[in-house]
C-alpha cells in the first residue's frame, strides 16, 4: 500500500490544544500534551476527530510524553499504564465516532526524557526495557508503532526493536539538526539507517524539523531508502541550533505556505506527509487537497 500511494498523517497535538485554550505543560521539563489526558480528555478526542475530518489517513495517540521519567517529574509515574491506555482509547473513540474505520491509529514511542536532548538518551538496554513496556501497552489498540523524534541511531534502534516484537507495523522518524546535516546526536542519516538493519521497519520519516532541514535531507533519504520515506515537519523555514537564541522569531507558516513546501517533497518522492508542532487541522486539510490533486492519494 505505502509504495503506491501517499498517506496523509495528522498534525500537532500539544501546540494545537494550547491554541484551543487547553493547559499544556512545558515540553522542556514536563509531560507536555499528556497533561490533557488528565485535565481535558474530551478536547484530545475532539482534536483527533478534527484531524480525521480534515482528511488524515493516520492519527497518532496522545501518549508522546507518557514515559516514566517525565511522569515522575509530576509525581505521576504510577499512572503510566492508565494514561497510555487512555491515549489509545481516545484515539479509537475518535475513529469510531468519525465513521471512517479505514483510518489507522499510530501509538507513539517517543524520547523517554526531554525531546532533542540526545545527551539524556541513556543506554540501549534501559531504553529497550522502557520501550517494551509502552509498546506492549499500545499494541492491542493501535495499527502502527511510530518511533518518533529520535535524536540518535541507538535510541531509534531500541524503540524499533521493542516495536517489532509486537508484530505491529513499525515506522521510525528521526529529528535532525537545524541545517538537516545529521541527527541531533551528530550521527549521519546513513548511520541511522545502518542501526535499523535487520529490523522490519516499514517506513522512515523526519519530524520536528524545520522545513529547510527537511528539504536538505529529503533527496538523500529518498535515494538511500528502499522503503517509503515521509516528513511531518514544523511549519517554519529555519530554526537556530539547539541552545542558541533565534535572531528572528519566525511566525509559523499558514496552511497554504506549508503545503507549498510539502509539494516539493512530494515531487521528490516522499510517501507520507503530515505536520508537527504548530500545525493544525487546517494544515492537514490543505495537505489532503494537495495529495488528492497531484493524484497520489487514496
Amino acid at each position: 500500500m505505502l509504495a503506491k500511494e501517499v498517506l496523509v498523517l495528522d498534525g500537532a497535538m500539544g501546540t494545537e490544544l494550547r491554541t484551543r485554550g487547553v493547559a499544556v505543560a512545558d515540553y522542556k521539563s514536563s509531560i507536555w500534551s499528556a497533561l490533557a489526558l488528565l485535565d481535558a480528555p474530551r478536547a484530545v478526542q475532539k482534536l483527533h476527530e478534527d484531524y480525521i475530518h480534515a482528511g488524515a489517513d493516520v492519527i497518532t495517540a496522545n501518549n508522546y510524553a507518557v514515559t516514566r521519567k517525565l511522569l515522575a517529574r509530576e509525581n505521576a509515574e504510577s499512572r503510566m499504564k492508565e494514561l497510555t491506555l487512555s491515549a489509545a482509547r481516545l484515539a479509537n473513540a475518535a475513529r469510531a465516532k468519525s465513521g471512517k474505520p479505514d483510518v489507522k491509529i499510530a501509538g507513539s514511542l517517543a524520547p523517554l526524557d526531554t525531546s532533542y536532548r540526545f545527551d539524556l538518551v541513556g543506554s540501549f538496554e534501559k531504553n529497550l526495557a522502557a520501550y517494551r513496556e509502552t509498546a506492549g501497552l499500545l499494541a492491542p489498540h493501535v495499527d502502527i508503532l511510530l518511533c518518533e523524534t529520535m535524536s540518535t541511531a541507538e535510541e531509534a534502534r531500541a524503540a524499533a526493536t521493542a516495536a517489532s516484537e509486537t508484530g505491529k507495523s513499525v515506522w521510525v522518524s528521526w529529528t535532525l539538526k537545524h541545517d538537516g546535516s545529521a541527527l541531533r546526536g551528530g550521527e549521519s542519516v546513513a548511520a541511522a539507517f545502518g542501526a535499523l538493519e535487520g529490523l522490519p521497519v516499514e517506513a522512515v520519516l523526519l519530524n520536528c524539523v524545520c522545513c529547510g532541514a527537511a528539504s536538505h535531507a529529503v533527496p538523500g533519504l529518498v535515494s538511500s531508502s528502499k522503503i517509503p520515506v515521509g516528513v511531518y515537519a514544523n511549519p517554519v523555514y529555519s530554526e537556530p541550533p539547539v541552545g542558541e537564541p533565534a535572531q528572528v522569531i519566525e511566525e509559523p507558516l499558514d496552511a497554504e505556505d506549508y503545503s507549498a513546501e510539502v509539494e516539493h517533497w512530494l515531487m521528490g518522492g516522499i510517501k507520507l506527509v503530515g505536520g508537527c508542532c504548530d500545525t493544525s487541522p487546517a494544515h492537514i486539510a490543505r495537505l489532503r487537497q494537495l495529495v488528492d490533486k497531484v493524484g497520489v492519494g487514496r
